[in-house]
């Protein structure tokens, strides 16, 4: 019987995680069993287990493989840009019809939350580690945008991004494009105004 390099182990895995970091991002936790994700690319519902002891364990390891894809699509621009007009860049990418209509390469937190409040302990503590470096991303943003940065930074990062997270699950949640469209438009704006306004304006409220 012929043995499997580390190597090819390492890329199967890489591809198991890279199809599900999809699929469950179209279709939720729920909506996707190991064996079709697993005939997906190729392979075989029994090989599953030479790479992840359970489905619990690869959606908490998917969620770290997620993460770090958003921080990259997100982030790496509008850190670089840096101020205001780096959190702008992020609020105008994230509210919008692009990563509405594209849940496949989107970010977890609106595709998978309602799902990840019923998961096992370990998917919820990936979860939430997730949250919280973007939390801690958003806020750099927030810190380098205003001067001085309030006292109440780090609730100011939970408000934008609970904020952006649902407007998006919201606007993919509706029947009505034209409402769905309104969603993405309302709250981009008062983010926008609230958050990072333009140089000369005062942030809303």
């Amino acid at each position: 019987m012929a043995r499997y390099t580390r190597e090819h182990k390492e890329e199967t895995r890489r591809r198991i995680l890279e199809a599900a970091a999809r699929a469950y991002r179209e279709e939720g936790v729920q909506g996707v069993g190991i064996g079709d994700l697993m005939q997906s690319i190729g392979l075989t519902h029994g090989g599953f287990y030479a790479h992840f002891p359970s489905k619990d364990a690869l959606v908490a390891e998917t969620c770290e493989t997620v993460r770090s894809e958003i921080a990259s699509r997100f982030f790496a621009e509008a850190e670089e840009v840096g101020g205001a007009e780096g959190l702008r860049r992020v609020i105008r990418g994230y509210v919008s019809r692009k990563h509405r209509d594209e849940p496949g390469i989107g970010c977890l937190m609106p595709a998978l939350a309602a799902d990840v409040s019923r998961a096992a302990p370990e998917v919820r503590v990936s979860f939430t580690g997730a949250l919280r470096r973007m939390l801690t991303q958003v806020g750099r943003l927030l810190s380098a945008s205003r001067r001085p940065p309030p006292e109440s930074l780090e609730d100011e990062a939970i408000a934008l991004v609970s904020g952006m997270v649902g407007a998006v699950l919201l606007a993919r949640a509706v029947d009505d494009p034209e409402l769905s469209d309104r969603i993405l438009a309302a709250s981009r704006r008062f983010y926008l105004d609230a958050f990072a306004p333009e140089a000369g304006e005062e942030p809303a409220g």
